[in-house]
């Protein structure tokens, strides 16, 4: 409920395609921090596990929090190589996991960047992968890229489309006798239909100037199709983004949700977001932080409200508010 109230829109692509009680590692571009794998569990029939950077498992709490969300930590050189011993046992739960058809979301950049772009693909699921299809011959693993589209990731309030690629079957690029070609052959693939179901800018050192193309083109960022068509016509001439004046109306509905919502938006914008220093953390920490202060909003307008109006109109007011803010989620235009 609160990811639906949170985002402008969320469209699913292609899980039709994806066959029930079978083993399946979904292979996705990571751009959004936490986000990118709560919708997936919120909004997927699949009760997939997932392998999260170990570093956000900071307290007993947090950890109960994110087991009964399925997730698993996944260490790394930067957490200290004393750590990565404890990757075997991690993976060797994925391996039992799959051997047991269950579904495992993996982010095989193995970090998180808000850049249009398919970084370069870590090898470690490819050791999941090859060690479950060694231990379990009979076993066919379903590997399912995954393309991730946020219109404006750090932006409020956001749209987002997931990608769903045909299944592609692990043991077709699988080769006990030569595993450093077979490692190359599956994150070659994987890579491949990334690219396809997500926007790439292939050139760093245009990065900048082919967004900025894309922006002025008014591309719809939830259709890679379309994106990536439009970067092929890229020709390096820099275009003069023409200033667009807001509807009237857009303007207005704006005023009434920033002045009805002030306090929570002067404490977001003036105290939490200067103090995160990941643009990928923007929409996590924003997404977490509505989630539990919006609720308490709501429950401390309508305690003075009933007190001074009566609880009829307190509880109308709460009701209307409510239904302002998410009409103007599901229309506005990305921005806070």
């Amino acid at each position: 409920m609160a990811l639906f109230c949170y985002f402008r829109e969320i469209q699913l692509h292609g899980i039709k395609n994806i066959p029930r009680n079978q083993a399946v590692m979904f292979l996705a571009n990571h751009q959004n921090a936490l986000l990118d794998p709560l919708v997936i569990a919120a909004f997927t029939p699949f009760r997939s596990y997932f392998l999260t950077r170990s570093d956000i498992f900071i307290n007993p709490l947090v950890n109960q929090f994110f087991k009964f969300l399925r997730m698993l930590p996944i260490y790394r050189i930067r957490d200290g190589r004393d750590t990565l011993s404890k990757n075997t046992a991690i993976f060797e739960q994925c391996t039992q996991l799959l051997q047991t058809g269950k579904t495992i979301l993996l982010f095989p950049e193995a970090n998180h960047n808000i850049m249009r772009r398919v970084r370069p693909l870590s090898k470690g699921f490819t050791r999941i992968l090859f060690t479950t299809l060694e231990k379990a011959p009979e076993l066919d693993v379903l590997l399912v890229p995954v393309g991730i589209n946020y219109e404006k990731a750090d932006r409020f309030p956001d749209r987002v489309a997931f990608y769903f690629s045909e299944p592609i079957t692990a043991r077709d690029y699988y080769s006990e006798n030569d595993l450093a070609t077979s490692v190359v052959r599956t994150k070659d693939v994987v890579s491949e239909a990334l690219k396809r179901s997500t926007t790439h800018i292939e050139d760093l050192s245009e990065y900048d100037a082919i967004h900025n193309y894309l922006d002025i083109q008014a591309v719809n960022y939830l259709d890679p199709g379309e994106t990536n068509k439009a970067i092929e016509k890229y020709n390096g001439k820099s275009l003069e983004k023409k200033q667009k004046t807001k509807p009237v109306v857009e303007r207005i509905l704006n005023f009434v949700f920033l002045t009805i919502n002030a306090p929570l938006i002067f404490i977001w914008r003036w105290f939490l977001k200067p103090q995160i220093q990941e643009a990928e953390f923007i929409s996590t920490f924003r997404f977490a932080y509505v989630s539990v202060l919006q609720p308490l909003f709501y429950l401390t307008l309508w305690a003075l409200c009933s007190v001074y109006l009566g609880l009829f109109w307190a509880t109308l007011i709460v009701i209307l508010h409510f239904l302002f803010n998410l009409t103007y989620v599901k229309f506005a235009n990305a921005r806070l």
